[in-house]
């Protein structure tokens, strides 16, 4: 193993890759930090999976709202991500990690409003996720921007 790929794969390495502030330089790391939208659209995507198998098994999501709109909205939502997360993966264009980012942000108001008015707990470890997640918004658009300013350049 060379010097130079253990040095990549050292904690403090991978750990920088983590921090949404880091300087993006070059193409490969502006590539890897727009991926990150997908983290994020993948994460809808699965929440939007769970709501529709307990709207389709029990009658009633997680919630407790039921009705067939909520089923195609379910549908609906699910197919946009997926979209999204193909584009990200593959192109990484700006205007996807955008909209992956205010829908999440979107739906953890909604969380986070649903939690003050006691329909919904929380744990740390959804704390620690939903912070995850931010970060992965962040370095989406970061990466995502960068991107279209050297596709331009």
């Amino acid at each position: 193993m060379s010097q130079g790929s253990s040095a990549e794969n050292s904690p403090k390495k991978r750990f920088a890759a983590l921090n949404p502030l880091q300087k993006i330089e070059g193409e490969v790391q502006a590539r890897a930090a727009a991926k990150n939208g997908a983290l994020v659209s993948g994460y809808l995507i699965l929440s939007y999976l769970i709501q529709l198998a307990f709207l389709y098994f029990t009658g009633r999501d997680i919630s407790g709202d039921e009705g067939t709109a909520l089923l195609v909205i379910d549908v609906i939502a699910i197919v946009l991500a997926a979209l999204l997360t193909w584009r990200i993966l593959v192109s990484q264009p700006f205007w996807a990690a955008i909209v992956v980012s205010v829908w999440f942000i979107a739906e953890l108001v909604l969380k986070i409003a649903a939690i003050g008015n006691g329909e919904q707990t929380t744990n740390f470890g959804w704390v620690i996720m939903f912070l995850a997640l931010i970060v992965g918004s962040i370095l989406a658009i970061r990466g995502s921007w960068k991107l279209r300013a050297l596709r331009r350049a």
